[in-house]
């Protein structure tokens, strides 16, 4: 093997690692298209191989661009045509995204988890007991500036939360994006992914020149996640809305309950 390649391969890599981290891509980004929190599987996988753990996170975020970019191809193109909510969504947070891969060391993961805990219950309690509004097309959705410093708010601290742990923020948007903005499980499921890719891109670009991307796991994830994410995506439309939001609301609990027990 040329010696520019080796250079790329970290020193407790092994081959069947590769065959390890492609099934945890495929079956981890396939489950969380559908469900969410598909870095757990993946991030647990790369450490029980051996890589450090800051290194697990950004090869996590870095390879779940894959899943991304996947969702966006397979989504409607209308996610794309409502350009004002794209850029007052996205912009806190890319924000909140630079803020976190800048402080990855630094900020105290557990505040983050207080916030999302705290989020994730008005959310669900808004969902249960709150008037229930119809479903609107995604280029249909206007965004008040009244109501705007909330959304700001969240999409900050979900950017930042991202880009610290990953680990649960497509449960958390899809869960936001269909309980405030009434949007249908698919539309947003392609508007968190496009709203995702420019953090998780800011943040692969300073991670890999901090040396904590390990580039065969990572291809090999993006990969795998690109084609799992893409081909669910295509089929998931065939599944009825109303199945979609009960199974998006069990996900959230059962994730809200586990945020709440790792704080102790």
């Amino acid at each position: 093997m040329p010696d520019f390649l080796l250079h790329l391969l970290p020193p407790y890599f092994e081959v069947w690692h590769l065959l390890a981290s492609f099934l945890a891509g495929f079956i981890g980004e396939g489950y969380a298209t559908i469900v969410g929190s598909g870095g757990v599987l993946i991030q647990f996988t790369l450490a029980a191989i051996g890589l450090p753990l800051a290194v697990v996170v950004a090869t996590d975020i870095g390879g779940s661009q894959g899943a991304d970019i996947g969702i966006v191809l397979a989504s409607s193109r209308k996610v794309l045509s409502n350009k004002k909510l794209l850029f007052m969504l996205a912009l806190p947070m890319f924000v909140g995204g630079v803020i976190g891969t800048a402080f990855l060391i630094y900020i105290p993961v557990v505040f983050l988890k207080a916030v999302l805990i705290l989020g994730l219950s008005v959310l669900l309690i808004y969902v249960l007991i709150g008037k229930k509004a119809e479903m609107q097309a995604v280029e249909n959705v206007h965004l008040s500036m009244r109501h705007y410093p909330f959304i700001f708010t969240l999409m900050f601290i979900l950017g930042v939360y991202g880009n610290v742990s990953g680990v649960g923020v497509g449960t958390f948007s899809r869960f936001a994006y269909q309980s405030i903005l009434r949007i249908s499980f698919v539309e947003g499921l392609g508007l968190a992914s496009l709203i995702a890719l420019p953090p998780t891109l800011f943040s692969t670009v300073v991670t890999a020149f901090s040396g904590l991307i390990a580039w065969p796991h990572f291809l090999v994830i993006f990969v795998a996640s690109f084609i799992s994410a893409n081909f669910m995506t295509r089929h998931i439309r065939k599944v009825p809305e109303k199945y979609l939001r009960v199974l998006l609301l069990t996900v959230v609990s059962l994730y809200l309950t586990y945020l709440i027990y790792s704080l102790f």
